[in-house]
């Protein structure tokens, strides 16, 4: 039998994906002459692991030596049970990535049935062998979910890594259940291979982190049935190293990495990697990536998650490293977002929260004035009646979505959390999501589509962005984050904080959203994270993000440092001075750990109170208060 091993190749390639068939090259380095002269493995794999009834799936064995590819090796093929289908051959050789292929299809059965299949070669005159196990589907069953797997190999001697994490992160989640986590991980076991299964099938992308080595991901396709693999070549990071993991996107994305530069330039002695993950489950990710300690050294985090994070003892508490300039630099608000249960976690780096934005030319178009600082809500409903008609709407707000239902329930006089932080949510808690008040501030929410008919039916956050951008409504409730998008479209658009409630004489109050970033606890460069963070929550630093540094605009991203309040020419810019305003009639977003377990909750509340509950019958407010008492009970979990 002919054995040949690949010789190293001139360039090493970092990410080796091979999708499915498993086509793309495979490249390594000469083992290492220490340790075991040979470490023979056969690994069985196959295309699809739920196949369809009367379809074909190539099963294939990769063969290799210390995780290297074997060419030329005979493999025998055996089907147990071998009467559910035909193999088109007892054996096959391995090509110059390893691989011995033969092709199965299935027969036409009533019944589901497990086939295993057995792949065994010869290597010095020992038999090795590996399986791998594909679900025959009967007829009319179909495949529902995919996988991902590979191995995780050192691009340096590939050698085998053990406990990287692999996170599956899903890019449409179109369709999907509200419940359906936006990623799905796993680790590596010892011989650096990982399996992450029952994936919903939709575009992907699969990242890899592990401590001490250079982060990759691949994109993929995932689909219903059938394996998509992935096979790693991480690269050691060497010198001192400075992780740092950010979820912005964009024109924020941009300066972000502009301020990193920034700070490299002053410290030339760190290696600092900055990697982006996605804004929506990003906590969950760090959470996975810190149990199997391959945590960034510093992350970014919005304050109503940072207290889930805070509780599980993985961040580090920052009180001691602040001094009184540092402390004083910062809005108070602010850095109380970053405080939980008394110790500050985090710097914080920006504000978010709504305010309505408006068309200046459909008010003109209309004769409308524009909305002034202390209008209300029955001039809302009076202007924005005039301003719909015809494909045009007059003010969009999304319906069940609790974020955008906050600033009503202030507005009503009601809160998300009614009980001090120090005390415990459990089953005697009055949280506030079930009083009168949140019941009459949601059906006057959907009383603005439903009785007023100033929108269309339901409407989230992208359909109603994009109605205002193609000039079909007239006022939106929208964030600074929305403004570029504006303003490439050319809006001519103002800015108006949320009106007086009418019924109360209340302001309607969004949630004010503090962003900011925070040091992981087992970080071996505190010292180094800490003056990373320190440096780009400055005023000066925090200004340039907001406005640019003179070569191109910044984000209007609202800061978090005092001076912004008397700096001129940020007072100067008409977004960050008008969210401002906003930011001064404004309610506490709480970063409480217990915070994380209200969105579902109230999402689902909001949404049956759409869906079954009719705002002008008599009988609403006691239909609507029903719902949102079932929901807040599932708070307490």
């Amino acid at each position: 039998m002919e054995r040949k091993k690949l010789l190293t190749v001139a360039a090493i390639v970092i990410a080796i994906a091979v999708v499915a068939s498993v086509s793309a090259v495979l490249v390594f380095s000469t083992p290492p002459a220490t340790g075991p002269a040979h470490v023979y493995v056969v690994e069985g794999d196959s295309d699809w692991f739920d196949l369809p009834a009367s379809q074909t799936t190539g099963v294939f064995a990769i063969v290799t030596d210390k995780g290297a590819p074997l060419f030329g090796v005979t493999v025998s093929v055996s089907s147990d049970p071998d009467t559910e289908g035909s193999l088109t051959a007892s054996s096959a050789t391995t090509d110059n990535l390893g691989i011995a292929r033969v092709e199965y299809s299935a027969f036409n059965r009533p019944a589901n049935t497990t086939v295993t299949f057995t792949f065994t070669a010869s290597l010095d005159g020992r038999a090795v062998t590996g399986t791998a196990q594909v679900r025959q589907l009967g007829f009319g069953f179909s495949p529902t979910t995919a996988r991902v797997k590979g191995v995780v190999h050192r691009t340096t001697d590939r050698a085998f890594i053990a406990n990287a994490t692999v996170q599956v992160n899903l890019l449409n989640m179109t369709g999907l259940p509200a419940s359906t986590p936006s990623f799905y991980s796993n680790n590596s076991d010892a011989q650096g291979r990982y399996l992450v299964p029952d994936v919903p099938p939709r575009t992907s992308f699969v990242q890899v982190v592990r401590s001490g080595y250079k982060s990759l991901r691949e994109n993929l396709a995932l689909v219903a049935g059938r394996n998509s693999r992935v096979d790693f070549l991480m690269e050691p990071l060497t010198g001192k190293v400075l992780t740092i993991w950010h979820t912005y996107s964009g024109k924020e994305q941009d300066e972000f990495n502009k301020m990193v530069d920034r700070f490299r330039a002053l410290r030339s002695d760190l290696n600092v990697q900055v990697e982006f993950q996605p804004f929506a489950g990003a906590p969950e990710k760090f959470i996975v990536a810190a149990t199997a300690g391959n945590a960034p050294d510093v992350m970014r985090f919005q304050n109503d998650r940072l207290g889930e994070v805070a509780e599980l003892g993985y961040l580090e508490p920052l009180d001691s490293r602040l001094d009184p300039a540092t402390i004083q630099r910062f809005i108070p608000s602010t850095l109380a977002a970053m405080r939980i249960e008394g110790k500050i976690y985090g710097l914080p780096t920006t504000q978010d929260l709504l305010a309505v934005v408006y068309n200046k030319a459909l008010f003109q178009a209309a004769g409308e004035p524009f909305p002034e600082d202390d209008w209300t809500t029955d001039d809302l409903i009076r202007i924005a009646t005039n301003l719909t008609g015809g494909s045009q709407y007059g003010f969009v707000t999304p319906q069940t979505n609790a974020f955008y239902w906050f600033p009503w329930l202030a507005g009503y006089g009601g809160e998300i959390f009614t009980i001090p932080d120090t005390q415990a949510v459990d089953d005697d808690s009055d949280l506030g999501l079930n009083t009168p008040e949140a019941a009459r501030s949601v059906l006057f929410m959907h009383a603005l589509e439903k009785v007023s008919g100033l929108m269309f039916a339901n409407p989230g956050e992208d359909p109603m962005l994009t109605e205002f951008l193609s000039g079909r409504a007239a006022m939106i409730t929208t964030g600074p984050w929305n403004i570029p998008a504006m303003q490439r479209a050319e809006i001519d658009f103002g800015i108006a904080p949320y009106p007086i409630v009418s019924a109360t004489g209340e302001r309607a109050r969004p949630v004010l959203g503090v962003k900011g970033f925070a040091v992981w606890k087992l970080s071996p460069v505190k010292d180094d994270a800490f003056e990373f963070i320190k440096f780009i929550t400055s005023p000066e630093q925090q200004k340039i993000f907001a406005l640019g540094d003179g070569t191109a605009p910044g984000t209007n991203d609202i800061p978090t440092a005092q001076s912004a309040f008397s700096d001129p020419d940020i007072q100067a810019n008409p977004v960050i001075a008008r969210y401002l305003l906003q930011a001064t009639y404004s309610s506490e977003f709480p970063s409480r750990p217990e915070m994380a377990r209200v969105w579902g909750p109230m999402t689902d509340a909001l949404t049956f109170i759409y869906q079954d509950v009719d705002p002008a019958s008599p009988a609403a407010e006691s239909e609507a208060l029903a719902i949102l008492n079932q929901k807040e009970s599932e708070v307490y979990g």
